[in-house]
């Protein structure tokens, strides 16, 4: 293992922090928002319907939707879901939900991995420091709760980079943790996160902590592990449906690599380093102390975090993606740099950004029970009011359940912050316990309200209920697959495609317009017309072909 021996850590008081605290925290972190509410956008939609595909008997080896190749991420992300549905659909939950339980499954393993990374590269209690950190992060708390295959990605950054602080201490197990990993990668997102994580491994040896013989074992171990299993999937995408494997070789293989080398991606340059400051918010802060306290970047725990970070924000700049899911494994490094001086931040930093986030996280909560309050009894009139505008389709509704758990989370919240002897420790706990209640009242008090305002369910049954009696065959653009997806879902009508230009083979056609493009349709008349809660932008209009 990598110790961290100075002598001023081994005078800072001994940690207050339990085993089981951290325990809690992250399960009250990991499962806020994962039930109980329809497939949102962006990426929920199409989730739900690949794994609708493979559930009804489409093969394992090519995800789809409504028949067409969807490759946009590999399979890794649809088979586990596909296998939660099966095995909890639809006698427990509904399939949107049991797939959705993939998400927990990968966060926790990346978060397991990543307290791995503190343990073994910095010592002893500093692995619960990092998970703390990470769960605190604000760019994570969106889509580590998201069902998007991104997630999974994570797991095998966190994997290969547990793996790498691991190949001093165990070069063979190192090496099929790192094969494991690159599968991982490989399966679950495309070659890009592959490129990043081998190119921060060949770049080790320049520091002589990964200079020597484990460390090239680990290394052909991995290769040994990795190449024959990542390659499975692959082989029999391409004995299946050649032209599809070409197709997804060169569009979404190889196509984020497409940008290296290429000056039109300038216009991107300085995306993810600005994104780095709010979705990093508190790690990067904390990183950047440690460094200032170790300028000389002599230590094997500051050379492979940053390397790490590095590589990956260099590449990621450089390729043609700006995706804020992307900035994922950029956590991961920092929250590593910034648990290794935690305990020694200054008495007044820790005491800032305690009060930072009890003001914060405290403030927003208040409002949450507040807006809770409106749009359920109607008091604040005016907060009732603007409930009312966001979310029309809201039918006001009180679940005890989802109250209870919501005081709980409150009083829980409230004896966390109010506990003495404040250092950094403590208050990346409050921080991480300030982030974790709001958004389990919003995922708990606000579900309800928020799903109606963000799903296409009431939209679909506005739509049906304004349809002809009898009649079920209706026309939509070829382009509009959400559409497709929605009323498939919610009404099990399958819409009709119908190319560009092309005359509709319907006599009732749904069309998808931006609400600024308002045209009217020669020989068709209007019916309905519809959109999600506030959507400015898509509106759906159902027209009827006159005699």
């Amino acid at each position: 293992m990598l110790t961290y021996s100075d002598s001023s850590q081994s005078r800072l008081p001994a940690a207050t922090e339990k085993p089981w605290l951290l325990l809690l925290l992250t399960f009250a972190w990991l499962w806020p928002g994962i039930l109980g509410h329809t497939p949102w956008k962006p990426d929920e939609p199409y989730v739900t319907a690949v794994v609708q595909h493979m559930l009804a008997g489409g093969p394992w080896w090519l995800p789809a939707i409504d028949g067409q190749a969807y490759l946009d991420s590999a399979p890794l992300y649809y088979w586990v879901a596909t296998l939660f549905a099966r095995l909890l659909s639809p006698w427990l939950l509904s399939l949107h939900d049991a797939a959705r339980l993939a998400t927990p499954l990968f966060m926790a393993i990346g978060l397991a991995f990543a307290g791995g990374v503190g343990r073994e590269l910095i010592g002893g209690r500093h692995g619960r420091s990092v998970v703390l950190i990470l769960i605190g992060c604000l760019g994570l708390i969106v889509t580590g709760h998201e069902m998007n295959p991104v997630v999974a990605g994570f797991a095998g950054y966190a994997a290969a980079l547990y793996a790498l602080v691991l190949t001093r201490r165990a070069p063979a197990l190192s090496g099929a943790i790192l094969g494991a990993a690159t599968v991982v990668l490989f399966l679950a997102t495309s070659l890009l996160p592959v490129l990043l994580v081998w190119s921060v491994a060949l770049m080790l040896p320049a520091f002589a902590s990964w200079r020597n013989k484990g460390y090239a074992i680990t290394l052909m171990m991995a290769l040994l592990f990795a190449l024959p299993l990542a390659a499975l999937w692959p082989l029999a995408l391409y004995r299946g449906a050649p032209e599809v494997f070409h197709a997804w070789w060169q569009f979404h293989a190889l196509g984020p690599l497409d940008g290296f080398g290429g000056l039109g991606l300038f216009h991107e340059f300085g995306y993810y380093p600005k994104l780095v400051l709010w979705y990093g918010w508190p790690a990067w802060p904390l990183a950047a102390w440690t460094l200032w306290k170790n300028r000389r970047y002599e230590l094997p725990m500051l050379q492979l975090p940053l390397l790490f970070f590095a590589v990956i924000l260099l590449l990621l700049t450089f390729s043609n993606r700006s995706h804020t899911e992307d900035a994922m494994p950029l956590l991961l490094p920092l929250a590593v740099l910034a648990a290794v001086e935690l305990d020694s931040l200054r008495r007044g930093a820790a005491a800032f950004l305690n009060w930072f986030g009890l003001m914060a996280f405290g403030l927003f909560s208040l409002l949450v029970w507040l807006g809770w309050a409106a749009m359920n009894f109607g008091w604040p009139v005016k907060l009732a009011e603007r409930a009312r505008y966001f979310s029309p389709y809201y039918e006001p509704q009180v679940s005890w359940l989802a109250l209870l758990l919501a005081l709980v989370a409150t009083a829980l919240w409230g004896w966390a912050v109010t506990r003495r002897h404040l250092r950094g420790r403590q208050a990346v706990t409050n921080w991480a316990a300030g982030l974790a209640l709001l958004w389990g009242l919003l995922m708990t008090l606000w579900l309800p309200f928020l799903d109606a305002a963000k799903s296409y369910q009431p939209v679909v049954q506005g739509m049906m209920r304004a349809m002809p009696a009898g009649e079920h065959c209706v026309s939509v653009s070829v382009s509009q697959q959400l559409a497709r997806i929605s009323w498939a879902y919610y009404a099990g009508l399958r819409l009709q495609p119908v190319a560009d230009g092309a005359a509709p083979a319907c006599k009732l056609l749904l069309m998808v317009r931006d609400r600024r493009a308002e045209t009217p349709l020669p020989g068709w008349q209007e019916r309905w017309r519809g959109n999600r809660a506030r959507d400015k932008r898509e509106l759906f209009v159902l027209w009827q072909r006159l005699p």
